[in-house]
């Protein structure tokens, strides 16, 4: 289990959260925000070069229309698809991370 839903849904919309998962493979960070009526998931990596998203632990920098920028180069990203839509990797998409969601618990799918 990621998060409870409502503690995104509810409390903070429209808001990026980071999300550090213990796998086989090791620790594992992932973003989420809640927007638009849906959860999105992606790893917290930029497709440039492989930075974190987040300048700060868990802090993250949007534009005024709501995409996510990266604070090394400053590539944009759809919040709902990960697709940059300025920058350095124009056109390239964050990975994303599936999502399952069972009585209000947020579970990531990470193959």
């Amino acid at each position: 289990m990621i998060c409870k839903l409502d503690e995104i849904a509810n409390i903070s919309p429209d808001t990026w959260h980071e999300f550090s998962l213990q796998l086989d493979s090791g620790l594992t960070s992932i973003m989420l925000i809640y927007t638009k009526g849906k959860c999105h998931a992606f790893k917290n990596s930029c497709p440039h070069q492989g930075r974190r998203m987040d300048y700060s632990l868990g802090k993250f920098l949007t534009t005024p229309q709501g995409n996510l920028v990266c604070p090394a180069h400053g590539a944009e990203f759809k919040p709902d698809s990960g697709l940059c839509v300025n920058g350095p990797c124009l056109g390239e998409s964050l990975q994303e991370v599936h999502l399952e969601i069972n009585d209000g618990l947020v579970f990531a799918i990470i193959e």
